[in-house]
């Protein structure tokens, strides 16, 4: 049994968090991000992190890299500042190229990592489905900009690489992933292929499905999780369409998935104000029986 400050106690507390890599809010994306990465940031959203007295965190858009041969590792940075043991992943790196002279002065992953109490066990990362050249971003008759367009014509962004990291902590499989925020069928795919993960790796007792999902919970590419596990929010009395959900701005787009677990609360800690450009979810979670 697990407890902490501000809670009662509960078998698991879960917070799932798209910390943009210690950036901040704001749009467009800033070119140079790494420049724009804030040490102090960081700190600020571990100490965020260690309030909040979790046995699990999910953390998308981490970054590992290096830029003039100074080398940040952001997931041994917040698994120190929170006293919390880290597992990282990402599917590919890039090189990191100045906008102005057009030199590569260093490379980047860009992915996810669990932070867990307890050690993770059994820990994996698997890449998740990428579209095809031909694969349409959405279909013809779509109301969207790219509509009708291949991805194969369109910016290589668009298809990023994306993958699934996880493993078991106690008894309870947990797996994060951040899905692409462009293409419904594409989104699709990678639910399906986050499935199939967890049907490889965590096939037995209760599991956990946690991140940035980049849809709504009732969006139709998210059919397949809403098939075989329980919204935490919906299970929580947090219907689809409450503004209380909206973890990025007014998105509702960061979500919590379980089976063989019941769900005491689940909310999204609007408190952490401008730390990332969204709000962390924070689930308590019960043994069922």
């Amino acid at each position: 049994m697990a407890t902490g400050p501000h809670r009662g106690p509960v078998d698991l507390r879960l917070v799932s968090w798209n910390i943009r890599a210690g950036i901040g809010p704001g749009e467009p994306f800033p070119p140079g991000w790494w420049r724009h990465v804030d040490p102090d940031r960081l700190e600020r959203i571990a100490a965020f992190v260690r309030d909040l007295a979790p046995d699990v965190v999910a953390l998308q858009e981490v970054s590992i890299h290096n830029a003039d041969g100074v080398v940040v590792d952001q997931p041994a940075m917040l698994a120190a500042a929170t006293g919390l043991e880290a597992r990282y992943g990402a599917v590919h790196a890039y090189s990191l190229v100045e906008s102005a002279s057009r030199l590569a002065i260093g490379a980047a992953s860009w992915g996810n990592a669990v932070l867990s109490r307890e050690p993770l066990r059994d820990g994996f990362v698997r890449g998740l489905p990428q579209p095809q050249d031909d694969d349409l971003v959405e279909p013809a008759e779509a109301d969207h900009p790219l509509a009708g367009a291949r991805y194969g014509d369109v910016e290589p962004g668009h298809r990023e690489p994306r993958c699934a990291v996880g493993g078991v902590v106690g008894d309870v499989g947990v797996v994060t992933a951040h899905l692409t925020y462009i293409g419904g069928a594409q989104r699709r795919r990678q639910v399906e292929g986050l499935l199939a993960v967890a049907d490889e790796r965590l096939t037995d007792g209760p599991l956990v499905v946690a991140g940035d999902l980049n849809a709504p919970a009732d969006a139709r590419e998210l059919a397949p999780l809403r098939d075989r596990l329980v919204d935490a929010f919906a299970a929580a009395g947090v219907a689809v369409g409450d503004g209380s959900r909206r973890s990025c701005g007014t998105a509702a787009i960061d979500h919590v998935f379980v089976r063989g677990l019941g769900v005491l609360s689940c909310r999204v800690a609007v408190e952490a104000g401008d730390l990332s450009d969204h709000w962390p979810v924070v689930v308590d979670l019960r043994a069922a029986g």
